[in-house]
């Protein structure tokens, strides 16, 4: 029979807790002391820890009993959960990291995975800057959490994939300060911006009279984030010559600035993103197969706002606080409503954007239906009539195709034009021309 540790300074909840261990099978001790912990811990065969102990820090516990010879799985509890004490949970080499109150189901089930498992993740230093960024409790954003946890942990590439406006830069962010190197600078870099010709000279850096307009030495991005992270934002737009140059500095953690003939070592951790599914690039030859081997050594997967719809309000008053703390503005049920039935298609970024809007333009403390300037009765797609449009000779259907898809993401962006331009992969001074063509106005 499994022995199973109960460390918890709550009298009633540690004896409820009991008993439904004991009535799963197992054999259970228990107690609120840290020292005694320690001693039961090097006897028990899995520890279900608490967070916070009169006596201790339950992280700083974990720690202790990491340092065992005989190291039994720890499931960290608590009833207040939130994005940094998950991470570092996790990071620290928690097994799993619940939320009270727990369901008998869930506690079968986490008891029997941990028993089957010899899970120990190496320990790290922690941060001193408790930061609330990864704001979410749905069970998709815990377990997004959880895998920052462990990509803090180690050194490995990771590759963060979602839709626009999700918040993978956050989650690179988090990753980055979280980990060894949050110490050392967090670089980024978006490939969609950059000019074909430019890439090397932006990652590698160049020497002077190396091309035309080359007035100075410049260092690359390469070197710029040395001894931290280089976040690589929109991988997927990465021109494939570029592709292979950048593999080559992964391999070899040597790079060749343009114009040089000496290579220099760099020691860079690579967090790259993309919102486009890159196996179905690679399969199209559009991405190299060895270089998305070589940054999906670890890949977090942020689901798409419409998915997680109890972390709406959530958001929702986090924002509402970001930008108008003080002001006692509070959302009213009609709104909240509306909030809830709404789809999102911006994603984070565009929940951040209308609250922020409605904030400002709401008269008084209550923000109502009117300020959000959204309704679930428009957020349709809009539609391309098949019929007509067949009967268009080729140019006027080309243009009228291409107003639809202007429409349509500005609708998306909420009139945001830099965001239409990310929807529809184009720079904005060309969004900016094609919207004076077809005299589109907002």
């Amino acid at each position: 029979m499994a022995s199973i540790l109960i460390v918890d300074d709550d009298q009633s909840f540690r004896r409820a807790f009991s008993k439904t261990i004991h009535s799963l099978g197992y054999g259970v001790s228990e107690t609120a002391d840290a020292l005694e912990a320690i001693e039961l811990a090097k006897q028990a065969d899995l520890v279900f820890l608490d967070l916070k102990l009169k006596d201790q820090d339950g992280l700083d516990l974990l720690q202790k009993i990491q340092k065992l010879d005989k190291k039994p799985p720890v499931i960290i509890l608590t009833a207040f959960s939130n994005s940094f004490n998950t991470i570092e949970a996790m990071k620290r080499g928690a097994f799993d990291h619940l939320a009270k109150p727990i369901k008998r189901q869930e506690i079968r089930e986490v008891i029997e995975r941990a028993l089957n498992s010899n899970l120990s993740l190496p320990s790290l230093k922690i941060q001193p800057e408790e930061q609330e960024d990864i704001i979410g409790q749905s069970p998709s954003m815990r377990r997004v959490q959880k895998f920052i946890g462990f990509a803090a942990s180690c050194d490995y590439p990771v590759l963060i994939s979602g839709e626009t406006g999700t918040g993978k830069q956050l989650v690179a962010r988090a990753i980055h300060r979280h980990s060894s190197r949050g110490v050392g600078p967090f670089v980024e870099i978006n490939c969609a911006a950059i000019p074909e010709h430019l890439f090397e000279s932006e990652f590698f850096g160049h020497t002077k009279g190396a091309f035309t307009g080359a007035f100075k030495d410049r260092r690359g991005k390469f070197v710029e984030a040395s001894g931290g992270t280089l976040f690589l934002d929109e991988i997927a737009e990465m021109p494939l010559p570029m592709q292979a140059k950048l593999l080559k500095a992964l391999s070899e953690k040597r790079i060749t600035p343009v114009g040089s003939e000496t290579t220099f070592p760099v020691d860079v951790r690579i967090v790259a993103a993309t919102n486009k599914n890159l196996l179905d690039l690679v399969m199209n030859g559009r991405f190299r197969d060895d270089l998305f081997y070589r940054i999906q050594v670890l890949q977090i997967e942020i689901p798409p706002l419409r998915e997680r719809k109890s972390d709406i309000l959530l958001l929702a008053e986090y924002f509402l606080d970001k930008y108008f703390a003080g002001s006692s503005k509070k959302i009213s049920f009609d709104a909240q409503k509306v909030l809830l039935e709404y789809s999102w298609p911006g994603n984070v970024r565009q929940l951040e954007n209308v609250i922020r809007r409605a904030g400002i333009i709401s008269r008084g403390q209550l923000i109502n239906v009117g300020d959000l300037e959204i309704s679930p009765l428009i957020d349709k797609e809009p539609k391309l009539e098949k019929e007509g449009f067949l009967q268009l000779d080729f140019f006027s259907a080309i243009a009228k195709l291409e107003k639809f898809l202007i429409e349509k993401a500005l609708k998306e962006s909420q009139g945001n034009r830099s965001e239409a331009a990310r929807l529809l992969n184009i720079h904005r001074s060309l969004l900016y021309i094609k919207m004076k063509e077809h005299r589109i106005d907002i």
